[in-house]
């Protein structure tokens, strides 16, 4: 199947010198701002994906002390939950753009859905032809990100714009002021430079090979949790998964590859360090369930309490590192949003403790400033994580220009429940204690 390279797309009926092969090709207009948001991720997981990132997840989140603590020290499984979830954003940019490709003229591009399956389920990609972090990828990534943030100023330029006119309507002015114009104007010259102007071809020509060039690396870097590779005994950069070409000079040549005998070597070199074991078979099955419902019926995400566990996390951080004195009405907000279950234990530990000083006499506070900041240490970071993973997340918050920064596995989402949760409750224990011998000092 050969595609259209993007210069093609840019030829006008003129080229021919005749006015029968004129056609007019649609632009994206109000699609642009989906179109955007989603050029934005898949820019972000593009650069997310190189040697030198992938080597910081490795280092970084995944050896984290609360990471290692609460979700696992089995960095083949906590690969297997990154490589899914990036499968899972991909695939979600792909569903849009297969959505935009059906407004396309050429006939190939409108064909994009067919041919991503076709490539997810092919037997190889030739990688010796992967372009990743060539210059001619860069400069489409580049394209992109200029894209995105002059779509997010036209959306915001549209609603300055929207709010100008309204207050003029009730102020039921008939004269349109100079800002109106202005703001007009600016709105109009967004509109050129932005995504509201570009052909569907055009879009989804750039967005359908860098979404391709993004597959091809994943099958690279997480070669063994790709479930597409799953029914191969081994798997190799040379032999995992391919075309002839991908996309070559903007999908020029789209040619799938049947019978690929090149000899397969031992692993990828990325992944070199990395022992596979029987627990990366939690990733392997159920390949079609989303990630986030495949939290084990132990873990803190099965039990529906991820955001308020962080929540509470966050806030105990917070009354703890603040000057300010603890208030009756902060302590019973926190105690109100605790399961049953947790109250009855902090009611538990409590009682002990007090029982404790009216027998030893020793100070409630003794100790527990040290004790609660070492918990913070590690506890707090996948708390935050938690939040962020989420509002990255969430639809309605998210921004045009989204840069997702944190993965589902560094939140409290994995996370062993009874862990978490003896940990909480020796946060609000230690809290309570720091309340009562402040009060009592003051």
């Amino acid at each position: 199947m050969a595609w259209p390279t993007v210069e093609m797309e840019e030829v006008t009926a003129a080229s021919y010198g005749c006015s029968m092969f004129r056609q007019e090709k649609p632009t994206l207009q109000i699609l642009a701002f989906e179109a955007a948001k989603n050029m934005s991720v898949l820019v972000s997981l593009y650069k997310s994906l190189t040697h030198d990132e992938f080597l910081k997840l490795r280092n970084g989140p995944m050896k984290s002390p609360g990471v290692a603590f609460l979700n696992s020290t089995d960095e083949t499984y906590l690969l297997g939950l990154a490589c899914k979830e990036k499968l899972e954003d991909l695939n979600h940019i792909a569903s849009v753009v297969s959505r935009l490709s059906k407004r396309c003229v050429d006939e190939e591009l409108s064909r994009f859905e067919t041919a991503y399956q076709n490539m997810k389920h092919g037997t190889t990609i030739d990688i010796s032809n992967l372009d990743f972090n060539s210059k001619k990828a860069g400069k489409i990534i580049e394209k992109m990100e200029t894209y995105a943030s002059a779509t997010s100023s036209l959306y915001t330029a549209m609603e300055d714009l929207k709010k100008l006119e309204l207050y003029e309507k009730r102020k039921q002015r008939s004269r349109t002021n100079e800002k109106i114009c202005f703001q007009r104007k600016h709105v109009r010259h967004l509109k050129q430079v932005s995504l509201w102007n570009k052909t569907f071809d055009k879009i989804v020509a750039l967005m359908a090979r860098i979404i391709c060039t993004v597959y091809a690396r994943i099958c690279v870097v997480f070669e063994p949790f790709v479930p597409s590779l799953l029914s191969t005994t081994t798997v190799t950069t040379a032999n995992c998964f391919s075309f002839r070409r991908l996309y070559v000079s903007h999908l020029k040549a789209f040619h799938m590859k049947k019978n690929n005998k090149q000899k397969a070597s031992k692993s990828s070199p990325i992944l070199s360090g990395v022992t596979m074991n029987n627990k990366s078979s939690n990733i392997k099955t159920n390949v079609n369930q989303r990630l986030i419902q495949s939290a084990p019926p132990n873990t803190v995400g099965a039990a529906g309490l991820t955001a308020r566990y962080a929540n509470i996390i966050v806030m105990t951080e917070t009354y703890f590192y603040s000057t300010a004195l603890i208030t009756d009405a902060a302590r019973k907000h926190m105690f109100e949003i605790l399961p049953v279950n947790l109250k009855q234990t902090l009611r538990g530990k409590l009682r002990s403790h007090w029982y404790k000083v009216e027998r030893e006499g020793k100070g409630l506070e003794e100790g527990w400033k040290e004790a609660l900041e070492e918990i913070i240490r590690w506890l707090a970071p996948v708390a935050h994580d938690t939040l962020i993973w989420q509002q990255e997340r969430n639809l309605e918050q998210q921004k045009l220009v989204a840069k997702p920064t944190v993965l589902l596995f560094q939140t409290l989402h994995f996370s062993d429940l009874e862990k978490t949760e003896a940990a909480i409750v020796e946060l609000l224990v230690g809290l309570s204690c720091i309340y009562w011998y402040e009060n009592r000092r003051r």
